[in-house]
């Protein structure tokens, strides 16, 4: 996968809603670009993150604050920071 083009946003916004989920958060894809990312608990804590172009116009992914949190294709590591951020300090 290039991660490169509208397509692979829609696809890389999938495995990360699935890869999310296969580490115990909510995840429900809102579209082509957007992922809401959550957990369970006292409200629904929960962030939307986007894929859109970055830096030489690759893919990455960005808190809702438009600060960026890496390069799409590492869906691994975006999902640690997700969990990191969404998970309250005493869960």
């Amino acid at each position: 996968m290039a991660g490169d083009t509208k397509e692979d946003a829609h696809e890389l916004c999938r495995t990360l809603a699935k890869a999310c989920g296969e580490a115990g958060l909510i995840a429900d894809q809102l579209g082509p670009t957007r992922v809401r990312v959550g957990v369970t608990g006292a409200g629904m804590l929960a962030e939307v993150i986007r894929c859109m172009p970055g830096e030489g116009d690759v893919l990455y992914w960005h808190w809702s604050w438009d600060e960026p949190i890496c390069p799409a294709v590492n869906i691994a590591q975006a999902t640690k920071a997700i969990a990191y951020v969404v998970t309250p300090a005493n869960a």
